[in-house]
């Protein structure tokens, strides 16, 4: 039903001077300016898309087009489809079939990402801008629309298995008032998202202050400089940065106080963090900090705040409202309190997957989400993050699957095989690296041809940090290759791989 650009129109007539959004150039919109801007694009798309209910996938540069255009297609009744820019022309082209779309939306600086395709390609640069709007044909037919598929993501952003979730309208704006009200958010904050759009992340930041009338700072890409100016300088309230960008800048504000004192609370998402870390944060920080535990797929599960982290320091928290989680072992039945067992979620906030009826049946036992964790309750119900039993590899917030990495690798010339596995990384969460196995006397020419060819084909996110030649990989008593035995040995050298990336960003500018 619209309802998401409903409520922004509403804030845009209840209080229209009003800062709805602040990007990192430091320039402003009003909530009569944006929705201005939103009703021109509506009256500049309509022509092109209708009211048909269409699946339009965008891939646009991060900035003020992403909330303008969500809102437009949203209004259209839309099924928005968020691509990453940094993905391979392959990827995109697989990614676009694989959820049906009907009309590609690109800007200037992504037209040249796509090929030759049958899909309608619009590039939103180049749209006569048209201030005739038809809302009274809007509202007429929006009025009985069951939006029940609202936003596509892939959670995959890869040619492997790309697993999109849908989410309808309804959905989106429930977990936007699950934060509400876990967080004490209200239209006084200033909310900063600093990730991209086709995370989910990405789009419960941005849609969520613009729901209660808040204010949105918008970064177009994440580094230690923007977000500590950022927050200093637009006096941001609430943000809930992925684990990567958390410790990146948690010695900032442990160290520099003063830059934060607007924040009223701060979350971290998508992975665990650093016991030191998250230990520090919690005493020092003179905010609320929050852990949470989740995924895209069930959203928010758990969190824990300050004061429960006294007495339960290694916990991601207790349930949500609503929430009802469970340890099960193989077999799928309960295990008793302490024991370490797979991680089930019941969530009233379950998004499904797009035609993968199969993949989400197996998904849910008895209506929990299988998370793919590890990880106990405690007598007082307390969740205990483990470890991952699925093979994904989060890397600086972002899941990468080393499947689709370790095909491109064992299809280039003097490969046997690989294994891709992911290291633990005090900045990247986890830094890809791959084991090879090959009997090419030059392997360092081996490495720079691989190097050569997944930059080609793979995003910047799945380029392995580090290499290992090996002449064999070990294997289980079950015949497959052993990935925690070659994690760990990995792990015991103590390498630190993202040294030079951290060396990138300085000390923060004032």
């Amino acid at each position: 039903m619209s309802l998401i650009y409903k409520k922004v129109k509403d804030n845009a007539y209840q209080f229209p001077n009003k800062i709805a959004i602040i990007l990192d150039d430091g320039k402003s919109l009003t909530y009569a300016q944006l929705i201005n801007l939103v009703n021109i694009k509506i009256a500049s798309l309509q022509e092109k898309i209708g009211f048909t209910g269409c699946t339009v996938a965008f891939c646009i540069e991060e900035g003020v087009n992403i909330p303008i255009i969500s809102l437009s297609l949203n209004a259209l009744n839309a099924t928005l489809v968020p691509l990453n820019p940094s993905l391979k022309y392959s990827q995109l082209d697989f990614l676009l079939k694989s959820v049906d779309v009907d009309i590609l939306l690109v800007d200037s600086s992504t037209c040249n990402l796509f090929g030759k395709t049958n899909i309608l390609v619009i590039n939103i640069d180049l749209l006569k801008e048209n201030s005739d709007t038809s809302l009274n044909v809007l509202r007429e037919y929006c009025a009985n629309y069951k939006y029940d598929q609202f936003i596509i993501t892939l959670s995959s952003g890869s040619t492997g298995d790309p697993k999109p979730i849908v989410f309808s309208e309804q959905n989106k704006i429930k977990r936007s008032n699950q934060a509400i009200e876990i967080f004490d958010i209200d239209s006084n904050d200033v909310v900063l998202c600093a990730s991209p759009f086709f995370h989910s992340l990405g789009q419960r930041l941005t849609f969520l202050p613009l729901l209660i009338g808040g204010t949105l700072v918008q970064l177009k890409y994440f580094n230690i400089n923007n977000w500590v100016h950022a927050v200093n300088k637009y006096r941001v309230t609430f943000t809930i940065p992925v684990s990567t960008h958390l410790h990146a800048v948690a010695d900032y504000l442990i160290n520099y106080p003063e830059k934060f004192k607007s924040l009223k609370s701060i979350v971290s998402s998508s992975a665990t963090i650093d016991k030191d870390v998250k230990l520090n944060l919690f005493s020092k920080l003179s905010c609320n900090f929050y852990e949470m535990y989740g995924a895209s797929e069930i959203a928010t599960a758990t969190v824990i705040d300050k004061h429960q982290l006294t007495n339960k320091p290694n916990s991601v928290g207790l349930p949500c409202t609503g929430v009802k989680i469970k340890i099960v072992d193989n077999d799928f039945i309960e295990c008793s309190q302490m024991t370490i067992g797979k991680i089930v979620v019941k969530s009233p906030l379950v998004a499904g997957y797009y035609k993968l009826d199969k993949v989400t049946k197996n998904s849910f036992i008895d209506d929990y989400f299988i998370t793919g964790d590890l990880g106990y309750i405690d007598k007082d119900g307390y969740l205990y993050f483990v470890d991952r039993e699925k093979d994904i590899i989060i890397t600086g917030g972002v899941n990468i699957y080393p499947s689709d990495i370790e095909w491109h690798i064992n299809n280039i010339k003097h490969v046997e095989t690989c294994v891709v596995v992911g290291i633990k990384d005090l900045y990247l969460g986890e830094a890809i690296v791959a084991v090879v196995v090959s009997k090419e006397k030059d392997r360092s020419m081996l490495e720079e041809n691989i190097r050569s060819s997944l930059r080609k084909n793979l995003s910047s996110n799945q380029q392995p940090i580090k290499y290992f030649f090996r002449d064999t990989v070990p294997f289980n008593h079950s015949g497959k290759v052993d990935r925690k035995s070659i994690q760990i040995e990995i792990d015991l050298l103590g390498l630190d791989l993202t040294k030079r990336l951290r060396q990138i960003y300085s000390t923060p500018t004032n």
